[in-house]
């Protein structure tokens, strides 16, 4: 009687190795570090401007809010700027006027005009309708890092990392990135200089040297005036 007894302990035994040795998929993901890592967002940049009501243009801060957005856009933006002005607000006509003066000083700050979109939105029964500019970019994240602050530290069953080990790095690393639009596909390559590659080709077939020729001055030789 005792033989069975003892053979379906032994059975109950490893039955629970077994179950404790088993992981989640998000254990498995979180040992694999793939809840680290960097994605891109795409994001809205929005401005918003209040109109004049005096039938004024934009004044000079808000001038210079829009050219500082329009150097922004060149420099993360992709797709159109649209322009929202308010339609059936407190004042239509100040808002058409703002409108126009925010596609001129985008234009006259470099943003092509086929870039430029604008249109209305109802502001009916709003005090305040701002006149709102926005552009579609991207942002680096790192979206499968959790919150942590409901784990509890100190349990250590699962024989597992914490999910938050290694999200400071990505969180660091995804701030340093320049252009987060790098993240979705690689960029278009500057055209080739095909006047120079044949110079090369020639001189390579010739024998010559390829490289360009440098002036003493940029030999990179320290200065015979340094002692």
């Amino acid at each position: 009687m005792s033989r069975p007894i003892q053979i379906l302990v032994a059975s109950v035994s490893l039955a629970s190795l077994a179950a404790g040795c088993a992981q989640s998929a998000r254990q498995i993901e979180v040992a694999n570090r793939m809840h680290t890592q960097i994605m891109a967002a795409e994001v809205t940049a929005e401005l918003k401007i209040d109109t004049v009501v005096d039938g004024e243009r934009l004044g000079a801060d808000e001038r210079d809010a829009v050219r500082y957005f329009a150097g922004a856009y060149r420099d993360e933006g992709h797709g159109s700027v649209i322009i929202s002005r308010p339609s059936n607000g407190p004042d239509d006509v100040s808002a058409i006027r703002a409108s126009a003066d925010a596609q001129a000083i985008l234009l006259a700050e470099g943003v092509d005009a086929s870039r430029i979109m604008e249109g209305p939105y109802d502001a009916s029964g709003a005090r305040l309708a701002p006149l709102v500019i926005s552009y579609q970019t991207w942002e680096a994240v790192v979206p499968g890092c959790p919150d942590v602050s409901h784990y509890d530290m100190a349990w250590t069953g699962a024989n597992s990392a914490l999910p938050s080990f290694g999200c400071a790095v990505s969180y660091n690393l995804a701030a340093q990135i320049a252009d987060p639009s790098d993240l979705v596909g690689a960029q278009k390559l500057d055209p080739a200089d095909t006047a120079r590659r044949a110079i090369v080709l020639s001189k390579y077939r010739n024998g010559e040297p390829t490289t360009a020729t440098r002036s003493a001055e940029s030999s990179g030789a320290i200065s015979k005036a340094v002692n």
